[in-house]
């Protein structure tokens, strides 16, 4: 059984190769905001996706035309299931990568990806939309939770690696 990877990273990580290596067979899923762009990146992947869209919630005040898609949703599933048919590991990217990128790792664990623990605190809006995509239940009512930190006495959740060089 091959075990596939799956990692959420910041944009600036991936600009500066500050992520796991997960070898050549390796998608990497970028998300950015509507007209910021893409920094290079220090490595070289297989296959490359990029995606615009705001970091928001169904109830934040902005325009739908800048939130996720029911397209990009399943384009994004998509995604993950040709990674997942050609045994590839995916790296996902957004600007701090924790909430979008989280929200596709979030899910790519769901579908059976091994996550790499990376903090994340996935946006609903992309995961149920996402989920959506793949025929899944979800409650909207879920709160927002965090996976892979802890709280420091000052009440500020902090990824378990804060201050490490990967």
């Amino acid at each position: 059984m091959t075990i596939r990877w799956i990692e959420n990273v910041s944009m600036s990580d991936v600009h500066l190769g500050h992520h796991s290596d997960l070898g050549e067979n390796c998608m990497l899923i970028r998300i950015s905001d509507p007209a910021y762009g893409f920094y290079p990146t220090k490595r070289t992947f297989k296959e490359v996706y990029e995606f615009e869209f705001l970091d928001a919630e169904d109830e934040d005040k902005f325009d739908d035309d800048f939130k996720i898609s029911d397209a990009q949703a399943q384009h994004l599933v998509q995604l993950l299931q040709r990674a997942m048919a050609k045994s590839m590991n995916v790296l996902v990217h957004c600007h701090a990568g924790i909430c979008r990128s989280g929200a596709v790792t979030e899910v790519g664990t769901m579908m059976g990806f091994t996550a790499t623990e990376r903090f994340r605190q996935p946006n609903l809006r992309v995961k149920h939309k996402m989920m959506k995509a793949l025929g899944w239940t979800y409650d909207s009512d879920e709160p927002k939770t965090s996976v892979g930190g802890w709280i420091s006495d000052g009440g500020v959740w902090l990824p378990d690696n804060v201050g490490e060089q990967q």
